[in-house]
């Protein structure tokens, strides 16, 4: 393995560990919240929180990544500078936007619900957007360790909140004699109202923590790059929003495809759809270290780029069989009415992998500066997506949202590999990469086919079968190294 492999694994451990706590704790929210609060309530919540991510890409508008490719040829703090002034006008504007609109919001989409939480989640964007920079320029300073200690703080803090306004506070309620005033007030919100608001208070606690960042700022706002910067990253942006329209399409549309108790339905659907996050933050940690090893790195060859993404999709199958095969383990974190859901999570965990495949491919459009491709392959992808999952949530239920999804991710994969290659080859060896899919598709088969009544002989086989992936990723390598 290079030195720069090794460099960028090391990262993203450092990364990955930082970010697979926090996501791994924000995940344990779901059995938390599936056993305190109703199911309609927590469908809305899953489908308020899939606007949050789409409206998150728009208001950063792909400065992010802009921000990384113009931070080495530019004045690093005049790109900073002129990256937070510009998204700090655009936040202002999303905050006048929710309060002027949030009724009618509320009244199309939630028959007049949530109202006060819809204003909310518009500071909640403009301030996630905003501080999506300072976030990037500690990824870029190459300071992972501060990264994660400020991801963790905000995430302990909504945990924290969730907890106070969820179980606490009622709780305080129920037992002892509180001012009636308070009562009154605290039985005005309603579950979905103390989700957002954690949120709203855990994002308060990281701009805290960034305002002596911002206090020494310095540079100088330029026009000049800020045009350099949007010509950039418009693309981007399309990109970025047509991959959350992608990922949240399913759990827009399901309350309206499915009449009868479509925010109940949803509930179930996403309340297993968070097992595939187990996929997407790995992907997600990758990213993190992966993006600037783009730009840093164009001098190392294409080699290196096509030996990493046979090391992400091994682990990437290992993650899906970990899951799958253990799948009734997985099954503790639900109450019994989310089980039935459990048929979609197979879906969702490859179609996770499969965007993280179709990242890993993008490489070659960010590095030849021809990010208009992704924008194309990601309008395909929604319009695939987006078109299945009218085609088959009224006809199949919520496994059809999770068949759109892959199907979306498929075509984008596919899509990007064959017109990259033309534009900018990379030897990716299909061979191994297919091998590992054929390897990992037989032991999911036969963990399916298992039937044994002894619980300690049952996962004794579970375990011998799970194991026999990692065992032949690492002989098949020691093989072709001595051989190579």
């Amino acid at each position: 393995m290079s030195l720069s492999i090794k460099r960028l694994a090391g990262e993203t451990v450092i990364y990955g560990a930082t970010t697979m706590v926090g996501r791994l704790l924000n995940w344990l929210l779901m059995p938390f919240y599936i056993r305190v609060i109703a199911p309609e309530e927590y469908g809305a919540i899953i489908n308020i929180y899939s606007f949050i991510s789409i409206l998150l890409v728009v208001f950063t508008y792909g400065m992010e990544t802009g921000f990384f490719r113009f931070s080495r040829e530019k004045n690093s703090q005049d790109v900073y500078k002129t990256t937070l002034s510009i998204l700090s006008i655009s936040s202002l504007l999303l905050i006048v936007l929710s309060f002027s609109f949030a009724n009618k919001i509320s009244l199309y989409f939630y028959d007049g619900n949530y109202s006060v939480s819809i204003i909310l989640v518009g500071v909640i964007v403009a301030l996630d957007s905003l501080l999506s920079i300072p976030f990037a320029k500690l990824r870029l300073d190459n300071r992972p360790i501060k990264f994660g200690v400020i991801k963790l703080i905000s995430i302990f803090c909504n945990i924290a909140f969730n907890i106070i306004f969820l179980v606490v506070i009622p709780y305080l309620i129920d037992k002892f004699s509180l001012a009636e005033g308070f009562v009154s007030a605290y039985n005005q919100g309603n579950g979905v109202f103390y989700v957002i608001l954690s949120n709203l208070l855990s994002s308060l606690v990281s701009l805290f923590i960034f305002i002596p960042d911002f206090i020494r700022l310095k540079g100088s706002f330029s026009s000049y790059i800020l045009k350099k910067m949007l010509r950039y990253s418009w693309p981007v942006l399309v990109v970025g929003i047509t991959g959350m329209i992608t990922q949240n399409a399913d759990k827009i549309l399901i309350p309206k495809l499915i009449k009868e108790n479509g925010f109940v339905e949803l509930a179930i659907y996403g309340a297993n759809f968070k097992i595939g996050v187990l996929m997407s933050l790995f992907t997600q940690s990758f990213r993190f270290a992966f993006e600037p090893y783009f730009f840093n790195n164009r001098e190392k060859g294409i080699d290196s780029y096509a030996k990493v993404m046979e090391y992400f999709v091994a682990f990437g199958l290992f993650i899906f069989l970990g899951i799958t095969v253990f799948q009734d383990l997985v099954n503790i974190l639900f109450t019994s009415e989310y089980l039935r859901g459990n048929i979609i999570i197979p879906y969702v965990l490859v179609a996770m992998l499969f965007y993280g495949i179709y990242f890993n491919l993008s490489v070659w459009y960010k590095l030849s500066d021809k990010t208009i491709f992704g924008a194309i392959f990601g309008v395909m992808g929604m319009i695939g997506t987006v078109g299945l999952d009218f085609i088959l949530i009224p006809k199949m239920g919520i496994i059809g949202g999770a068949i759109a999804m892959l199907c979306g991710y498929s075509l984008m994969m596919i899509s990007s590999y064959l017109v990259g290659q033309k534009h900018y080859y990379i030897p990716y060896n299909l061979k191994v990469i297919g091998l590992y899919f054929i390897i990992a598709v037989m032991i999911f088969y036969f963990n399916g086919i298992i039937v044994v009544e002894s619980l300690f002989l049952k996962y004794l086989i579970k375990v011998f079968i799970f194991l026999a992936f990692p065992l032949f990723f690492v002989f098949y390598n020691r093989l072709k190294s001595k051989y190579a």
